[in-house]
């Protein structure tokens, strides 16, 4: 399995190699331009606010145990999905650093089902749980080090969300067929969690920056509660849902009103 960071630690090496070859003049033999002194937020190349789309993919997980079925192994199950969404925020720059506040709304279609036979409510069963989901959404708060003027490195983290549908059935076959007393339930809800990750983002021309990030979402647990009446019993069990995904994107930003630091004299 590609690891996300791997993949933007590869890309981030990338831009490194490009900033230290204009750096050292061998793509262009001009001065850099000048950035804020350091302790003052006079603006810069990030400062501001901005818009912009990314475009990438990832991979979901679910781990489902049921707490009440005696002899029950934890069911997991894994997807992989395409992204893309919008972003957008605002940014302040202090000299080098670069402090502020993200938003982002991204379609990422998962849909994991998993199953297991085992026994409870006085019989043989086959129980089956699932996680699926559309979008996700988060806010984040975002750090970083401007190097060679137009390279930001960042490190992010904050809130994520999204629409979660859980089901769970029983006396469902292996290849989805009903069996005798089968009994099948689902429940959409939001679900909210935590996120963490990082990326770097290189000024190119006039206002447009290009990106590349990479984000661990876990969206917690989600506790549900069914009353069976199947497998030659009614009875009731718990089950436990707990999902989790990373994606890795590259992105294109528009920077609005981008104003340039300030020109401190030399004296």
């Amino acid at each position: 399995m590609i690891k996300p960071f791997a993949v933007l630690a590869a890309l981030g090496a990338l831009v490194f190699a490009v900033s230290d070859a204009h750096a050292g003049g061998s793509l262009k033999d001009e001065p850099a331009a000048p950035i804020a002194q350091a302790g003052r937020c006079m603006g810069g190349n990030f400062s501001g606010a901005y818009m912009g789309v990314h475009l990438g993919g990832g991979s979901a997980r679910t781990h489902e145990s049921l707490p009440d079925a005696e002899g029950v192994p934890p069911l997991n199950d894994n997807d992989r999905s395409f992204t893309i969404g919008e972003h957008s925020g605002y940014n302040v720059q202090c000299g080098r650093v670069v402090f502020g506040i993200e938003s982002e709304f991204n379609y990422f279609g998962t849909d994991l089902k998993t199953g297991v036979a085992g026994d409870g409510c006085g019989g043989s069963c086959y129980l089956a749980a699932g996680s699926s989901m559309n979008f996700f959404g988060t806010v984040r708060g975002r750090l970083g080090i401007v190097r060679d003027e137009n390279l930001l490195i960042f490190a992010t983290a904050g809130l994520a969300y999204a629409k979660v549908k859980h089901s769970f059935a029983t006396n469902i076959g292996p290849d989805s067929i009903e069996l005798d007393s089968a009994f099948s339930q689902s429940n959409t809800d939001y679900q909210f969690g935590w996120t963490a990750g990082g990326g770097f983002e290189f000024m190119r021309d006039g206002n447009w920056s290009l990106r590349g990030d990479a984000l661990y979402v876990d969206l917690g647990s989600d506790t549900r509660n069914y009353t069976l009446d199947t497998c030659g019993a009614d009875c009731s069990t718990r089950v436990k849902f707990d999902d989790s995904f990373w994606v890795v994107r590259l992105g294109l930003t528009y920077h609005f009103g981008r104003r340039e630091a300030e020109v401190v004299p030399l004296k």
